[in-house]
């Protein structure tokens, strides 16, 4: 019977306490009610100075209570830094300030749980009363990163906004690397990307969003100078890195960087490790840019075999055959480039629309002066495809048909080579197309 003799009594004093630390508790509780923090404080230094906080918040019926209790004290005692400030007294402000800490320190030490946001609140504390001292200032970036990094998409959006702020604060009063603020900006953009998919009407995050993205912008580490000079040296150990290569593509790309040698050099490193049909085509249109069609070309080509969707493909295709056709002017490969994309997307009238064209500029096709004529009858076959298999295409179909039917032989010349309207004719070569004879009007 002894040991529940001594239990019993533990039990005892235990809710002896409790009470104890409640009635302290209720007392300052009043004056806290009535904003009347001078005497307020007093009973609640009773609660918060004493073992009463641990006692609170061992039990999970009064755990709230040592909550409370914390998150009251912060508030006086920001009440009198306030004050202080006010009165111009700067000592008495700072000796507040550092209480504050200590209060949010006691309650991530006494509820580990609230780590996180506790991190957030002294890290915005010290923004907000001493963001004109570079050290202090460092420590509040230190506060809201850690806390950054525990809470993930789950920060607020206030939190996020202050960490991108000492960010380039720090980043002008070189505490910070322009490294450092284009990571920081990556990670941020993440997370309010999460929280906007989760919740795409909250109009704080897209506030905070655009707020982020202009301080970034503003920073002077956005230029492509500045990123070019900080990844380059880098590029040779990162290149078989995706996941450093991506991120050279994001800020490259986001920053308007496409036209500079390390932007495709990341895109040909990131591609080789792995190979995607996006990529490959981001490649091809940079080549395109610059002149070097055969290399454009092949991308495409990798891009096709990379390529699962029978729609993208076509439209690959169909960029092939406009360079082969329009660059380098060989019409039979551009139109067997055109007849790919056709078996590859069947409903899709682009392709007849190249082809028309394709055959519309094949000049002095054939062997007599017919021939030369019948390329514009198969040209507006084309056009006629495109536009019933496409009407949206109609009105260029129309255009281009109107053009060309300019060209079609007179009656004259069909009758000399034997033929009248609507008899079948036949294109060998290349072209190998049968269509119908029509006269000029």
């Amino acid at each position: 019977m002894i040991i529940p003799t001594q239990v019993a009594a533990q039990d005892q004093g235990q809710q002896s306490n409790i009470m104890n630390c409640l009635k302290n508790y209720s007392l300052y509780h009043e004056y806290y009610k009535q904003h009347n923090y001078n005497d307020a404080l007093p009973f609640w230094k009773l609660v918060y100075k004493g073992n009463c906080l641990e006692t609170l918040a061992k039990d999970p019926k009064y755990r709230k209570y040592a909550r409370y209790t914390l998150q009251h004290g912060a508030t006086i005692y920001e009440h009198f830094l306030g004050k202080a400030l006010n009165a111009r007294d700067t000592k008495k402000a700072d000796s507040y300030l550092d209480t504050l800490m200590s209060v949010y320190d006691k309650r991530m030490a006494i509820l580990p749980e609230d780590s996180a946001r506790v991190l957030s609140y002294k890290g915005i504390k010290l923004f907000k009363y001493k963001k004109d001292d570079p050290s202090i200032l460092n420590r509040a970036y230190n506060y809201l990163n850690k806390s950054i990094q525990m809470d993930q998409h789950k920060s607020k959006a206030p939190v996020l906004a202050a960490f991108m702020n000492i960010t380039v604060s720090l980043y002008k009063d070189n505490v910070l690397t322009g490294e450092d603020v284009v990571n920081n900006y990556s990670m941020l953009s993440q997370i309010i990307e999460r929280k906007l998919n989760e919740t795409p009407d909250d109009k704080e995050v897209q506030a905070v969003k655009d707020n982020i993205s202009a301080m970034f912008t503003n920073s002077g580490a956005a230029t492509c100078e500045s990123l070019i000079s900080l990844f380059s040296p880098k590029f040779e150990e990162n290149k078989n890195n995706p996941d450093v290569l991506k991120k050279y593509i994001f800020w490259l790309k986001n920053t308007g960087c496409e036209d500079a040698d390390l932007y495709l050099e990341s895109l040909i490193a990131l591609n080789n490790i792995e190979p995607k049909s996006s990529i490959a085509y981001d490649i091809a249109q940079i080549y395109k840019k610059r002149g070097n069609f055969n290399t454009a070309i092949d991308y495409l080509k990798n891009a096709i075999q990379l390529e699962s969707d029978n729609t993208i493909k076509s439209k690959f295709y169909i960029e092939i055959a406009d360079i082969t056709f329009r660059i380098k002017n060989n019409l039979p490969e551009a139109k067997k480039y055109c007849k790919l994309a056709i078996q590859a997307n069947p409903k899709s009238g682009l392709p007849h629309i190249l082809l028309g064209r394709i055959y519309a500029n094949a000049k002095n096709y054939g062997e007599d002066e017919l021939a030369h004529q019948a390329v514009f009858w198969v040209a507006v076959d084309q056009f006629n495809i495109a536009k019933r298999k496409d009407p949206s295409l109609t009105n260029m179909a129309n255009e281009f048909i109107n053009t060309f039917s300019k060209h079609f032989p007179p009656n004259e010349t069909v009758f000399f080579y034997g033929f009248k309207e609507g008899d079948t004719y036949e294109l060998k070569g290349w072209i190998n197309e049968k269509t119908k004879v029509r006269i000029r009007k």
